[in-house]
């Protein structure tokens, strides 16, 4: 079985860490286990942006959490 497909990186899919990552800023924890370059990671995916020194999810990004949880 061709599993090269698996490891290209889908736009439109949220990895696991991905997903715990934003919904911990969505619930705006005080103790963020990742470090910058994951939010690095989903600013550049549009789904968080600064606000101030805090981060905050995008539309986007509210729409990809509500489609995985929903």
């Amino acid at each position: 079985m061709d599993i090269q497909h698996l490891l290209i990186r889908q736009p439109g899919v949220l990895s696991d860490p991905e997903w715990i990552a934003l919904e911990s800023i969505g619930e705006e924890t005080s103790r963020f286990v990742f470090d910058d370059s994951m939010v690095h990671l989903l600013e550049d995916r549009g789904l968080v942006e600064t606000a101030g020194r805090r981060w905050r999810i995008t539309e986007s990004g509210q729409r990809r959490l509500s489609e995985r949880t929903g």
